[in-house]
């Protein structure tokens, strides 16, 4: 089991959908039963769509976004 403060990479979210619309059959099942248009569903396990909300509530997942600090530029010798 995940825990709640468990960040997902993009690639770790699309496997686990991959997953769970194997479990549940195939796309249009998986559609279906979370009411999800399957055109739409395509779509975005294709990142031709955004990620939609319901899709994350199907899966148990929320979105959450971060940003952190660059690594400052390393300064290359004999250059000013």
């Amino acid at each position: 089991m995940m825990m709640r403060d468990t960040l997902l990479t993009a690639s770790q979210l699309f496997s686990e959908l991959n997953t769970k619309m194997a479990e549940a059959g195939g796309n249009d099942a998986f559609a279906a039963l979370h009411g999800i248009n399957k055109s739409s569903l395509s779509n975005m396990a294709n990142c031709r769509r955004k990620i939609s909300k319901k899709l994350l509530d199907a899966l148990g997942l929320e979105m959450v976004v971060m940003f952190r600090r660059k690594q400052p530029a390393q300064k290359i010798r004999g250059k000013k």
